[in-house]
């Protein structure tokens, strides 16, 4: 069994190369209904049509930060790196269409820290620090070139942004604690959750893109130990402050 610490991704190009033909869409704080898992399917390259994003759940973050960091270049095989002190606006160029992994080192941060967009209204994710932690963009197939996300923590944090094609691909059951992006190669059609919430009112949500066709959205509220219908392999996107096992099951 892997073990992470609020995310599964560092480094290492995957050999096999995941196409995405569902979209990709940012994450919310309300947790799906166990029962709501629909049969999806985008996968790595080329990049998803667009949808539309989630209605908000929390008002937007201020757009008008006092800093932006300029990250450089995302590309395959080749990551972006940023820090800043507080809240900021990290500004990146991409070549090449693909969905970006966030990875959040806000290991000596307070309060919470929230990753989103300018012009979002619910955020690619959020989570209580201090913490180490994933985040997948909502990246659409006419995107822009040059982007910007916002970093909003109490305290001193850097990000590493890469392309989810070059996360590395894991098997087998997959453990942690807050958010993570994983690339699950398993050949299956479910996956098992064991969740263990932070605090009464944490929540297990993940999105899951796959060979299907739509986007597989799944989790619950509470502790809980279930399986649920996911088409892998593909990349899933965890999003809560709590202890997390998922299992590939045929």
């Amino acid at each position: 069994m892997g073990t992470v610490r609020g995310t599964m991704v560092v480094g290492a190009v995957v050999a096999a190369v995941l196409l995405m033909t569902g979209c990709a869409q940012g994450m919310d704080d309300a947790a799906p209904s166990a029962h709501a898992t629909s049969r999806t399917t985008p996968i790595r390259t080329p990049m998803p049509t667009p949808t539309p994003t989630p209605t908000a759940t929390t008002p937007p973050i201020a757009q008008a930060l006092p800093d932006t960091v300029d990250a450089g270049t995302v590309a395959s095989g080749v990551s972006a790196t940023a820090s800043a002190t507080g809240p900021s606006n990290v500004a990146f160029h991409t070549e090449g269409q693909f969905a970006v992994v966030i990875e959040l080192d806000c290991s000596t941060c307070t309060g919470t820290a929230t990753v989103t967009a300018p012009g979002r209204m619910s955020p690619f994710g959020r989570a209580t620090a201090p913490l180490t932690a994933s985040f997948l963009t909502a990246v659409f197939r006419d995107d822009a070139p040059d982007q910007t996300v916002i970093v909003d923590a109490q305290g001193p944090w850097s990000v590493t942004m890469r392309s989810w094609n070059d996360l590395p691909a894991v098997a087998g059951a997959q453990s942690g604690t807050g958010p993570a992006v994983l690339y699950l190669q398993d050949d299956v059609s479910h996956v098992a959750v064991d969740f263990r919430p932070a605090s009464a009112d944490d929540s297990f949500n993940a999105r899951a893109f796959t060979t299907s066709d739509d986007t597989q959205v799944f989790g619950d509220s509470g502790a809980f130990a279930k399986q649920f219908d996911v088409d892998l392999p593909g990349v899933i996107a965890i999003q809560t402050n709590g202890t997390w096992t998922v299992t590939p099951v045929p």
